[in-house]
């Protein structure tokens, strides 16, 4: 008994298994059939290749191919597949709000419902092959209307809203593109006008480089891909307004025949001309144009058409050097009959001449980064003939970027200034024409190597420097670093060192940077008070010395000062100056008691200091008692 049950429950789930997986791979659900129930149509959108609609007084075609829609009657035209899709769509998934069958249509003719003679006859046309859906007159609530699918007796009943769809106009259904084309697939460009042509192409100077926009006429020039991929995009987006005439004969009419400006695309081989025309009379906000392979005459927007009447400078390329930052591995700056060669290696940017000396990077970087933002203010003249006239024959200053090797990825003559001194002339050493560019460019060129030179002044550490003098007003100081590192007092003869404060001098020697480099040389120091300076300071590093004094005040919060090896003349900033100033030996006679009874000196105590740490007792005899290191 209980053998039979259970091959009677598994007889069961193997019937349920089977009826589900069958409903399954037919591919129809209970719920998709009540859903589908509900529709008067079954079809998918994408299926149809054909559309027709048939209305009272007109038949619209269209016929699908390769995912676009164009009308083929009454008129062979382009179709807007947004306009077509949306109706197939509402076909599609059109709800019957009740069905009269043919037991409650006993006794009615169809001519009761408007469907002896339709209103609107659709016909779709799909693999299965074609569908036709007559729509009648509306209900007596006028909300909705009867349709019937041709060849079935049954009538539904539907929103009127379908109704409302399917008489959409023939210029409804027309796409309004003035120009259809893919702007990322357009290779050429022509805006042809009464006085001119421009024309750009899409060339790649290199083999797998993207390519890019260039102007090939009237003159051969570098293109703004900007500006250039925006007008191609214009023109893409250019949409008709209102549909004119489909006579051929009214080109003359709307003077088409001679219009204002011509726009030609090509993709590839394949090229599409835009006539544009004159503005309506009775509203300047448009202007008739149509397409010069076709007989349609429509209006667009005359804002939208301006962006076509554009001159050649409007579409150059206003940044003067074009070159990747990354690619420069040599630099050479001609100015003042100097020549300054900088060199980039993997540790950074170097001077090689006319001296040999790291660099500062942030000061190269600034510069490149300049010159590559350089942008004409201003197309001076298309052919050099007299570069004298612009001061380029001479010119202040020739900047020439090089690559790997010899190279040379951009060169930048920098001439003269204009007769208004609006503009400084400047002109690419492989390009015929002059620009205008700001004025400022010669205040940001580096005058020399001393601009682009490092900052820092020496590469030391304190513990390389064995004696140090200072040279004040008031005193000299000299001190010497002994076998074991310690340091010990050599002027004055007696006093107390303050540790401390020499290593914040050591640091702040060795750690010196300019600001400024203002000349090279010792000629002429008076006017930087440095023929006879506030302070000297002399480092002895093994058997070289270095020499640091400092002169009178500068502007902005700065000092004058004189650093040996080269012989330069810097700014430096003042309130880095402290360690300089702060003393470092306090003499007998500054911490001796000052009564007049005081014992000798021989006798005096020593008198440590409580604010330094490593501070030693006054000596008499410091050579031979020697100094505690920093």
């Amino acid at each position: 008994m209980k053998s039979h049950t259970t091959f009677i429950l598994v007889a069961l789930v193997v019937i349920v298994g089977i009826v589900v997986v069958w409903d399954h791979y037919r591919g129809t659900s209970t719920e998709d059939a009540a859903e589908k129930e509900k529709h008067i149509l079954s079809f998918k959108s994408d299926d149809v290749t054909r559309l027709e609609l048939a209305h009272t007084n007109q038949t619209v075609v269209l016929e699908k191919s390769d995912d676009k829609w164009d009308i083929k009657q009454p008129l062979s035209v382009r179709a807007d597949g947004g306009a077509v899709n949306s109706i197939l769509s509402d076909l599609e998934f059109a709800e019957r709000n009740r069905a009269l069958s043919e037991k409650e249509l006993k006794g009615v003719s169809l001519a009761d419902f408007g469907l002896d003679h339709p209103r609107i006859r659709v016909t779709l046309q799909r693999k299965k092959g074609p569908m036709t859906l007559l729509v009648g007159r509306e209900t007596p609530t006028k909300d909705a209307v009867y349709v019937q699918l041709q060849g079935q007796k049954q009538i539904d009943i539907t929103a009127k809203s379908l109704l409302d769809r399917l008489n959409t106009g023939l210029d409804n259904l027309r796409s309004r593109v003035a120009m259809e084309f893919m702007p990322s697939a357009a290779t050429r460009l022509e805006l042809k006008s009464v006085d001119r042509v421009i024309e750009l192409a899409k060339t790649s100077a290199k083999t797998n480089a993207e390519p890019r926009w260039a102007i090939i006429r009237p003159l051969a020039a570098r293109a703004d891909q900007g500006k250039v991929s925006e007008l191609v995009g214009d023109l893409s987006d250019l949409r008709i307004q209102d549909f004119v005439s489909e006579d051929p004969k009214d080109t003359h009419t709307y003077q088409l025949e001679d219009p204002e400006r011509e726009v030609t695309a090509w993709t590839g081989d394949a090229g599409k001309t835009l006539l544009i025309g004159r503005t309506l009379t009775n509203n300047p906000g448009k202007v008739y144009a149509k397409l010069k392979s076709a007989d349609s005459i429509f209006t667009v927007s005359a804002e939208q058409a301006k962006k076509f009447a554009v001159q050649i400078n409007d579409l150059r390329d206003r940044q003067v050097l074009t070159f990747s930052q990354p690619d420069v591995r040599s630099i050479e700056l001609v100015r003042g009959g100097e020549k300054t060669v900088l060199t980039r290696t993997n540790t950074g940017w170097n001077i090689t001449s006319p001296l040999a000396i790291a660099a500062e990077e942030t000061k190269v970087t600034g510069f490149l980064d300049k010159l590559g933002n350089l942008t004409a203010t201003q197309f001076t003249a298309d052919v050099a003939t007299d570069l004298d006239r612009y001061g380029l024959a001479a010119p202040i200053a020739t900047i020439t970027l090089l690559g790997d090797g010899t190279k040379a990825l951009a060169q930048l003559l920098v001439g003269g200034l204009s007769e208004t001194n609006a503009i400084r002339y400047v002109k690419r050493g492989d390009e015929p024409f002059i620009c205008g560019v700001e004025t400022n460019v010669v205040e940001w060129l580096p005058a020399g190597p001393l601009a682009l030179r490092e900052r820092r002044l020496v590469e030391l550490k304190p513990d390389q420097i064995t004696k140090l003098t200072l040279q004040r007003a008031n005193g000299r100081v000299a001190l010497e670093r002994s076998f074991d590192g310690k340091w010990k007092l050599l002027e004055p003869s007696q006093g107390v060192l303050d540790n401390d404060a020499l290593k914040g001098l050591l640091n702040a020697v060795t750690q010196l940077q300019s600001v400024d480099f203002v000349r090279q040389g010792r000629d002429d120091m008076g006017g930087y008070g440095l023929d006879a300076p506030e302070f000297t300071l002399s480092a002895q590093v093994g058997d070289k010395t270095y020499t640091l004094a400092l002169g009178k005040p500068a502007e902005d919060g700065l000092q004058y000062a004189l650093w040996s090896d080269p012989p330069l003349v810097f700014t430096v900033e003042t309130v880095n100056l402290e360690p300089f100033t702060k003393p470092i030996v306090t003499t007998l006679s500054a911490v001796a008691p000052a009564s007049t009874n005081a014992p000798p000196a021989a006798a005096v105590t020593p008198v440590p200091s409580p604010a330094l740490s490593n501070t030693v007792p006054a000596v008499t005899n410091p050579a031979s008692s020697p100094l505690p290191s920093p």
